[in-house]
């Protein structure tokens, strides 16, 4: 029975990392760090740094670190910026101060 609860955490976690392999290459696809492919993202959607690392729940600090390349964001972090980001893109833009 552990086995099978093995292999099923195995599956789980390739199927995650192939997703945030698709996410990562699609960002690369420019020849851009990830970091500025976020934050063109960002300035495209009209978003402010403040504006995504509220949403996201990190310090504009640290988003500013990780749009600078001096930080790599976890997948799951990245994640959470594309989605704030690309929702923006689709029209929700907040307002800005």
């Amino acid at each position: 029975m552990e086995e099978h609860h093995t292999l099923i955490i195995e599956r789980d976690l390739s199927y995650c990392n192939e997703g945030m392999e698709r996410i990562v290459s699609a960002l690369n696809e420019s020849g851009h760090p990830v970091g500025l492919d976020i934050k063109i993202a960002r300035i495209r959607a009209g978003l402010r740094q403040y504006q995504v690392a509220m949403s996201v729940g990190i310090s504009p600090a640290r988003l500013s670190e990780i749009e600078a390349g001096r930080r790599r964001p976890s997948p799951e972090l990245l994640e959470r910026i594309l989605a704030v980001v690309q929702g923006g893109q689709n029209g929700e833009k907040k307002p800005q101060r």
